[in-house]
């Protein structure tokens, strides 16, 4: 989770009344945070990841204002409209498609608040952002810039311009070779001949995203316009990036410009900062809560959290900011009220009824196949619930039967959910057959049988020698510890030997186990005799 560092000189800045450290530690609890340290010139404060808008100094100070009174209710966000444009050109689309961007005029820099605006872009980049795969940031000093801006693509060998940090002039090529966030980040961009590129009317370089801004727009204590940048894969979170960062900047006093993409198939104007409507049925809301504070103590409550709300019958219309993109589903909307209440207000009632809890028969069934297999000196594995149809039929032999099919699968190989385990065991010893021998591993899980969930234990020992007297002793253990009674006789499963498998079928209980079927272990590319088995509650 994400830890920002908080000076109380400057946080006392921004709110109108000053917090002191006592007061800190009591309230930064309540918007979702767990300090980390607090002493009397700062904080070091650990926030939840669903709330990237607190990253910051003016984030915190935007929520503490309403949750200690001093400007209660949804701040409303003024966006001058666009006096300039951004050409999105159509050789970037297949690079980095999403743009966004705005003008910040008049904004009041000092070190301690640029020192929050940098760390403020870094946790972006890292939570919302993916580490700027899905989003990244940049933040220019428009002073030297000339609109209108083109957001293009260009060639590894050209534009040169002078990096962030650095004091020459270095080709795409070479910023992704040699400087340090160009090192870190060509990653992003190593599968394409193109790079995207952020320039001004003059040609002039402002960025080269998601890898480092021109030194030409750099940021400082003298800058007072702003020209944002958020370029990325994903619109949901360049626009959470954008309206967190504009509006962070709009609490040092600036003051918003809209600006109008132009995409080549659209036009549109950012930022949108108007607030989202999201509806709570009343009943839902008290129920949830445990009991009715009345209307006007659930209105005071959304206003303590920075929302506005009206109640029409017995629904409730709750404006959330812009930058609340946590806010997604009514029980969301159910905390922000008992935060707003404080949670010391909510009734105390003991449950009407007394429960004790016990482990599940299906826990305890785990807990005995571990302690059973592990004793036997086997390594537990854990393989992913989704398999192939290949792996599970075509490769053992096995009849397709009510498998449960992905309809958008990403590749052939996770299509279905496995309704065996020894196919992905099977898997996973091809990818360790360079390992040495004997490879004794078990796993205990879920499978899908007929769309309905079914717990399995399935174990596999390769070796050059794998009798089946030895998997014999092992099914005897394992029917011993899990006391099974029933008689074992022989079995049929393509997966294994004729001849050379048994087990039972009881009910809902089915053992099986033999040796691996030479036609089996070459589809898996397994060179050795092995010996497995299935048991499937």
């Amino acid at each position: 989770m994400p830890v920002i560092t908080i000076e109380f000189d400057d946080l006392n800045r921004l709110l109108a009344e000053p917090i002191t450290p006592d007061d800190f530690r009591k309230n930064i609890p309540l918007i979702g945070a767990d300090p980390d340290y607090i002493d009397e010139t700062g904080a070091a404060v650990e926030f939840f990841p669903d709330r990237p808008d607190l990253c910051s100094t003016e984030g915190v100070a935007r929520a503490l204002r309403p949750l200690l009174g001093q400007k209660p209710g949804l701040t409303n966000y003024q966006v001058a409209k666009s006096k300039t444009h951004m050409t999105v050109d159509s050789s970037v689309l297949d690079i980095r498609p999403v743009m966004m961007s705005c003008i910040v005029h008049n904004v009041n820099l000092d070190d301690a608040a640029i020192r929050s605006l940098i760390e403020l872009q870094e946790k972006l980049h890292l939570t919302v952002g993916r580490k700027r795969r899905k989003a990244s940031i940049g933040v220019h000093d428009i002073s030297d810039l000339t609109p209108p801006f083109t957001y293009s693509s260009c060639s590894k060998h050209e534009p040169a311009f002078v990096p962030l940090h650095f004091d020459m002039d270095m080709t795409p090529e070479e910023i992704l070779t040699e400087h340090p966030k160009g090192i870190d980040y060509a990653h992003l961009l190593k599968d394409f001949d193109n790079y995207p590129i952020l320039t001004d009317a003059e040609g002039n370089v402002a960025s080269l995203p998601p890898i480092i801004n021109g030194a030409l727009t750099t940021v400082t204590a003298d800058t007072n316009d702003i020209l944002l940048d958020v370029t990325g894969l994903d619109e949901k979170a360049v626009e959470t990036c954008l309206n967190i960062v504009a509006t962070a900047l709009v609490e040092r006093g600036g003051e918003l410009e809209a600006i109008e993409l132009r995409y080549p198939s659209h036009r549109t104007t950012y930022p949108n900062l108007k607030p989202r409507v999201h509806k709570i049925d009343h009943q839902y809301l008290t129920s949830i809560l445990g009991w009715d504070p009345g209307d006007d103590l659930l209105s005071k409550s959304f206003m303590r959290c920075g929302m506005d709300s009206s109640k029409n019958a017995d629904v409730w219309s709750v404006s959330v900011p812009a930058y609340r993109s946590d806010l997604i589903h009514p029980i969301d909307l159910v905390e922000e009220s008992a935060i707003g209440l404080g949670y010391e207000t909510l009734p105390k009632v003991l449950p009407k009824s007394a429960s004790f809890g016990s482990e599940l028969d299906s826990r305890a069934i785990e807990r005995k196949c571990r302690e059973t297999m592990l004793g036997l000196g086997f390594q537990e594995v854990v393989t992913l619930t989704l398999s192939s149809k290949k792996a599970q039929y075509e490769l053992t032999g096995r009849k397709e039967s009510s498998v449960t099919t992905l309809s958008n699968p990403v590749n052939e190989e996770y299509n279905i959910l496995r309704p065996s385990l020894l196919p992905c065991l099977l898997t996973l010893l091809k990818s360790n057959k360079h390992r040495e021998l004997p490879q004794r591993v078990f796993e205990v899980g879920w499978v899908v049988r007929n769309n309905h969930n079914k717990l399995s234990l399935s174990w596999i020992e390769i070796d050059s020698k794998a009798p089946f007297s030895k998997l014999r002793d092992i099914s005897d253990v394992i029917c011993s510890k899990l006391k099974f009674t029933e008689a074992i006789t022989e079995k049929s499963d393509s997966i294994f030997v004729d001849g050379r498998c048994a087990g039972f079928d009881i009910d809902n209980l089915s053992l099986v186990f033999g040796e691996l079927h030479p036609r089996t272990l070459s589809g898996f590319e397994l060179g050795y005799p092995a010996i497995g088995g299935e048991i499937l509650w």
